[in-house]
């Protein structure tokens, strides 16, 4: 069987590291239960992984381009001893009520890297904990993942959203992608 690539798009804050809103101290970064073993499992497959990640504390002057870079090195130290892993990093600072040009749900970034990259869109994920992660990935025509441990905010997301599905971390994201490709 041909090898199929796989790419996913990763939300950062609530998806990857514990969202603490408006992260500016890269010591404040704390990985999510799960996500180490998860991003180990999509690198042991192969995937090709993105950060797509809204960051408007940069255009609220609460953090800068630099304080977001230093937590995601930081992020990257927690999840592989300071491998870049990421094969690009789409940082959107816009706030929500300004023009977007990356700011999800937009679908921009995912939508280049898809033509830059030559991917199928079958084989492609967009995994996030915020209903803006799931447009971003309905938007863009490929698969929309939540992850969440909110089972009311679930619920609410998979009766809006039918054909996204919906995980407790990363783990059991890339277990269940993973599996079914062996197939």
């Amino acid at each position: 069987m041909a090898h199929v690539q796989t790419a996913i798009f990763l939300d950062r804050d609530g998806t990857i590291i514990v969202d603490k809103h408006y992260l500016k101290d890269p010591d404040g970064v704390e990985l999510l239960p799960g996500t180490r073993e998860g991003i180990a499992n999509m690198r042991r497959n192969g995937a090709l992984l993105f950060l797509l990640s809204n960051q408007s504390g940069i255009s609220r002057g609460l953090l800068t381009h630099s304080d977001v870079d230093m937590c995601n090195k930081r992020m990257e130290m927690l999840l592989t001893g300071g491998e870049s892993i990421f094969k690009e990093v789409c940082i959107a600072p816009e706030m929500p009520d300004e023009p977007s040009v990356y700011r999800k749900p937009s679908p921009k970034f995912i939508l280049e890297c898809v033509q830059k990259y030559h991917l199928d869109k079958k084989h492609c994920y967009m995994v996030g904990d915020k209903e803006s992660d799931i447009l971003a990935g309905i938007n863009a025509g490929i698969n929309s993942v939540l992850i969440s441990q909110d089972e009311k905010f679930s619920a609410e997301i998979l009766e809006k959203y039918p054909t996204v599905t919906h995980f407790k971390n990363l783990e059991q994201f890339s277990n269940s992608v993973f599996h079914q490709l062996d197939k």
